[in-house]
């Protein structure tokens, strides 16, 4: 078999094939139509067509789509049945609304690593905190239809008391309940492509071409399907790692955040759908193994800019392999630039636009649109523009991704428009040294309307003593003219929290990573932009004079205590 070493990550795989307990899955047939799969299913319909679910979410309905025979991650699902407990049964395309999402959790008997420790975790996140419009289907692969009917009988009555224990209202704890489906099938007589996709992927981890060199330390297999999701796409998502935390128990809890994922994915989906008068201009789009670039826009001329406000970084970084540890591995930053260069090497001198954080191990597709429209004075004047697109350090082991990164602009009614912007402080080690700066003079046009401090911030390294300054309460602290700003702080208490970053799936952070991904860090998660901070300085500014900023940071009240902090600091003006 082949070996597995991975690091700082969590290492819950296992390439030994299910023991003589495990029911062999075999290829169905899929009972479904076989055609090519459509992207169809993006025209929103009449309100009165419109399920109450996805009206409810505000939400474009897709059409139901015929699957062809492919059982990758990324594909078209196609329809199943799975017979319940009771004598129920459940059908997908009976019960599609073009709205909601469907997670597997499984009971996989496996030789010297039983599976009991997960199955036997549950928690009432799944309960009360999921998203509601989630289906989550309870899967035993053991061999005797008496042990899988105990096994999901447990499940459905812990479930059911923590529903009657919350809700009050039958009605609603009857609409609770109906979101959990307790299988009493084997895997291979689920009938449709839940089945298929089960056969095709314990097939593919047995080829030996599905295990991944991890460069000098070691090989690793694919991991077992504890949990997989079909999302509001219809299309297999892998569910990923269910750990807490890294070398942590693998738990139930961790299925709950799925759904939250791809509703996000979904809005961003509708969002793009809807638009209208968005001009884009594409850098990046297509499969790479480097990650930092620079890339060219011809973007309009200075007199059609000026009536634009807004400016977006549409960013979707998809890995497309089967097994996840060819993806890139590590929470990096991620970012943006302007190049503002006016010497032949063109990036030589850049500004930071937006920044987001890679996320561990995680197969799949991510998707943000992130909002630098404060940035907006760095491209006024139009024309031919270069940026540096980074997706992690060049040095980084290579692997694969598909990446499209597109700026837009538009023109927002509720939006003034941002028209300068100077960069006044930058960022660097936690030390002792930190607060060694010089104040920040500038000078800002008499027409100036609004004025704002933008700093994008994030705390990286771990001070043994401290955990500064990725898991620290770094806080930041700005005087303009000899009047103090509210200082920036991140809620202390929740900095270390078990999964503040796990909430933080309904923004975008990719759940299921292989990696300590869950607890918040302090102004970051991993798989997620970073929001800037921005404070109003509009009413501390004299327009036409001289103004002094300055900056100091500080640990809990103390001084620096470790690590680094990634800064960068704008003065912003508005007209």
């Amino acid at each position: 078999m082949a070996s597995l070493f991975l690091g700082a990550c969590s290492s819950d795989t296992d390439d030994s094939t299910p023991d003589s307990g495990v029911v062999p899955v075999q290829s169905p047939d899929t009972g479904v139509d076989v055609v090519p799969a459509s992207d169809a299913g993006v025209v929103e319909p009449d309100a009165g067509a419109i399920p109450e679910i996805c009206q409810s979410l505000k939400s474009i309905p897709q059409t139901f789509k015929s699957s062809s025979d492919n059982y990758e991650f990324g594909s078209v699902a196609g329809d199943f049945t799975v017979n319940e407990l009771y004598g129920r049964t459940w059908n997908l395309r009976e019960n599609w609304t073009g709205c909601e999402s469907f997670v597997f959790v499984n009971y996989i008997p496996v030789q010297g690593n039983s599976d009991d420790a997960f199955w036997n975790s549950r928690s009432d996140v799944l309960v009360k905190n999921t998203a509601e419009n989630t289906h989550f289907f309870f899967v035993s692969w053991e061999s005797s239809a008496a042990a899988r009917k105990e096994r999901v009988e447990s499940i459905y009555a812990y479930i059911a008391s923590e529903i009657e224990f919350s809700i009050s209202d039958p009605a609603e704890r009857e609409r609770q309940l109906s979101r959990f489906h307790f299988v009493v099938d084997a895997p291979a007589d689920i009938q449709g492509s839940v089945s298929g996709f089960i056969s095709d992927y314990m097939q593919y981890r047995q080829l030996p071409e599905s295990v991944v060199d991890l460069g000098g330390r070691g090989n690793a297999s694919p991991p077992l399907p504890l949990v997989f999701g079909i999302d509001r796409d219809q299309k297999w998502d892998s569910g990923g790692s269910m750990s807490e935390y890294v070398g942590g128990p693998q738990s139930f809890r961790m299925a709950g955040y799925l759904g939250d994922f791809y509703n996000h994915k979904a809005r961003v989906r509708d969002q793009v759908a809807r638009e209208t008068d968005i001009q884009t201009y594409e850098l990046l789009n297509e499969r790479v193994t480097q990650r930092v670039f620079v890339k060219t826009a011809t973007l309009p001329d200075a007199a059609e800019m000026k009536d634009i406000n807004t400016l977006e970084f549409d960013v979707t970084v998809n890995c497309p392999h089967r097994n996840v540890f060819a993806c890139s591995e590590w929470d990096r930053i991620a970012r943006i630039e302007i190049c503002t260069s006016t010497t032949a090497e063109p990036c030589s001198k850049r500004r930071e636009l937006v920044r987001w954080i890679t996320p561990y191990w995680r197969r799949g597709e991510r998707r943000w649109i992130m909002d630098a429209s404060a940035l907006l004075g760095y491209i006024k004047e139009g024309g031919l523009q270069y940026f540096r697109l980074e997706m992690g350090p060049s040095w980084e082991r290579a692997t694969s991704r598909d990446a499209r990164i597109a700026l837009r602009l538009s023109k927002s009614k509720e939006s003034s428009s941002a028209v300068g912007a100077i960069r006044a402080f930058t960022g660097g080690g936690f030390g002792d040294k930190y607060n060694d700066r010089e104040p920040f003079v500038f000078t800002l046009p008499p027409q100036a309307s609004k004025v704002s401090l933008v700093s994008i911030l994030s705390g990286h390294g771990q001070d043994s003593n401290t955990n500064c300054a990725e898991w620290c309460d770094h806080r930041h602290q700005f005087e303009i003219n000899g009047t103090a700003l509210e200082e920036i702080r991140h809620e202390g208490n929740r900095i270390g929290s078990a999964d503040g970053c796990g909430w933080a799936a309904a923004q975008g952070a990719s759940p299921g990573q292989w990696g300590n991904w869950a607890p918040e860090r302090a102004y970051w998660c991993p798989g997620l932009p970073v929001e800037p901070q921005v404070l109003d300085l509009t009413n501390y500014v004299t327009l036409g004079q001289e103004n002094t900023l300055t900056y100091r940071a500080n640990y809990g009240g103390g001084p620096p205590a470790g690590g680094s902090i990634s800064l960068s600091t704008y003065v912003v003006w508005y007209e």
